[in-house]
């Protein structure tokens, strides 16, 4: 593989919420610990404007004994629709990058189908390193986006009053 070689991976789920809902709660980052099985903690590095575009926050994560710090920034935030947001693993200035990208359609007014959507960039050693080639983070990823939706779907279903 190219060492700047981009592949993707995507994951859909139906959720029994409005997407208004769904929106808000994957664009509040600081939830995101609650639902995946890597990110165990979210900071915004400052209060985040009221469009959210531009924001900056960061990501507390942990792989078995590994443990790093992603740096972000929010690309894209159309309420009730479409977030998505860049991590950059050595800084905000630095690629390489993984693009996390939630969109949210409404299947009626009150379920959604929430797609999420990663686009992983390796081109450095240590990416390599730390995770392995890119087709097995791939899988890794994939397998934790399941979990994500998973938790994300019972979750926003049982605190949501109908």
């Amino acid at each position: 593989m190219a060492d700047n070689q981009i592949n993707s991976t995507s994951i859909s789920i139906e959720i029994e919420v409005p997407p208004k809902e769904v929106w808000n709660a994957v664009s509040d980052v600081t939830r995101v610990p609650e639902w995946s099985p890597e990110c165990v903690r979210v900071i915004w590095k400052e209060p985040p404007p009221d469009n959210l575009i531009g924001a900056k926050f960061i990501g507390s994560n942990k792989r078995r004994w590994i443990r790093w710090k992603g740096y972000c920034e929010v690309t894209g935030a159309v309420p009730g629709r479409y977030f998505s947001y860049n991590v950059r693993p050595l800084g905000w200035w630095l690629h390489p990058h993984t693009r996390w990208t939630w969109t949210i359609n409404g299947k009626s007014d009150f379920e959604s189908v929430v797609t999420l959507h990663c686009e992983i960039q390796y081109v450095t050693p240590l990416g390599r390193l730390i995770f392995g080639t890119l087709n097995r983070r791939l899988i890794e990823v994939s397998n934790g986006i399941q979990v994500t939706l998973h938790r994300l779907k019972s979750s926003l279903e049982n605190n949501h009053i109908r």
